[in-house]
């Protein structure tokens, strides 16, 4: 676990960005965020960053996002991160159903058994100690009433020997009553709940999909099994998953996460590499996609490699696979937005930006529904001297 270090106010925005690295929910321990009319609640409402006692909300605007925004209530600035929901609660979910599983139960038993030995060697452990300390204490005793009382050095060593042997007594009765506090204990399952809960295990994930579940129902029953579970943000495109189950127990995984491009994924430069040397030896857009994703490859919104991320990728390196891809549109007199992107070696992205906003006036063509700027020299050093801030407004007709 990273340690979180306490920000101030004065400290940079990046500083707090890297602190929220590791996030932790719990199920029990935090009290949970009060909806009382959203139904469709994710199966957890509450986050807390570890040692930063930060907390984490579940946003359902365009789809459920745990985010910080701890720093948005406070400074008004944007939301630190944000960790997509569903990919999460779906793997905590397939966790649980696990769990119910009878592998899953025969090691519960023997883990049960396990703990018990385990405490029954700690109590044997403390009653030997409380024994050796009760002999050593009165063994002081019969040497103290032993010793000549006119010898005074001798008994007063005799009896500084026993007032330390009882304060040892004493202090290990006390630790011995303290490490008795009742905890939670484990309990063996009988051979008909045993038999019940393998029976729930095999029909609840039929029934957890459909309408017989409340979402309020779906987390009481994540809770009965499951304490917590902490995430840890280890890439961009990845975080680490520790369920932490009743008991103690742990399981742990890897769950990668959607991301909004190619440049946040951790191989994208691999992957991109990878499509244009397939491409280029004339394999289809299925094929690459379909072995690439066996290879560990994905797209950015996707658990798989998509056809249409290859084929993107593919076009943009202006490999064709068709004749009519291999000429692109000219028309004459004119000059697209993608033409003068090249020219001006700026992304088409300016153009449509400014466009939008007002910058640059001009019209869709009716018959090609494209942008087109006059081809003449006068375009190109009108363009520049916008991009280089000496003129505000364009206008083309």
């Amino acid at each position: 676990m990273i340690n979180i270090q306490p920000i101030s106010v004065g400290q940079p925005m990046r500083r707090f960005n890297l602190n929220c690295k590791i996030i932790m929910l719990s199920m029990t321990a935090i009290k949970l965020v009060a909806f009382p009319d959203r139904e469709q609640l994710s199966y957890m409402d509450w986050f807390t960053v570890a040692s930063a006692v930060i907390k984490w909300w579940c946003s359902y605007i365009g789809s459920t996002r745990y985010i910080c925004n701890y720093l948005r209530q406070q400074y008004q600035v944007p939301v630190c991160q944000y960790i997509p929901a569903d990919g999460v609660d779906r793997y905590v979910v397939e966790a649980f159903f696990e769990a119910l599983s009878a592998v899953e139960l025969d090691a519960y038993t023997k883990a049960v058994k396990t703990i018990q030995k385990t405490d029954e060697a700690i109590e044997r452990a403390h009653q030997q100690q409380l024994e050796r300390l009760r002999y050593q204490a009165a063994l002081a005793e019969r040497q103290f009433n032993q010793v000549d009382p006119d010898n005074r050095l001798v008994a007063a060593e005799l009896e500084r020997r026993w007032e330390q042997a009882l304060r040892e007594l004493k202090q290990a009765e006390l630790s011995q009553v303290q490490s008795q506090t009742p905890s939670p204990a484990a309990t063996f399952l009988s051979p008909e709940l045993k038999s019940a809960l393998m029976t729930m295990g095999k029909k609840l994930p039929q029934i957890w999909s459909s309408d017989v579940l409340t979402q309020v129902q779906r987390k009481a029953l994540l809770r009965c099994l499951i304490d917590k579970v902490v995430l840890h943000r280890l890439q961009r495109d990845l975080v680490h998953i520790r369920i932490i189950w009743k008991g103690g127990d742990n399981t742990n995984f890897d769950l990668p996460i959607p991301v909004g491009s190619m440049a946040e994924l951790t191989n994208g430069e691999e992957l991109e590499a990878r499509i244009v040397a397939l491409a280029r030896q004339r394999f289809k857009d299925d094929d690459v996609a379909a072995q690439l994703t066996a290879e560990g490859f994905r797209s950015p919104m996707s658990l798989t490699l998509l056809p249409s991320t290859v084929k993107r990728i593919r076009l943009e390196h202006r490999i064709f696979q068709q004749r009519s891809q291999s000429h692109p549109r000219h028309i004459e007199g004119y000059l697209t937005v993608p033409q003068l992107a090249k020219m001006l070696n700026i992304s088409k992205h300016w153009f449509y930006d400014r466009i939008h906003n007002g910058t640059i006036t001009i019209a869709r063509d009716e018959k090609t529904q494209l942008y087109l700027f006059p081809d003449r020299p006068n375009t190109l050093t009108q363009l520049k001297r916008l991009q280089a801030g000496q003129i505000k407004h364009l206008r083309f007709s």
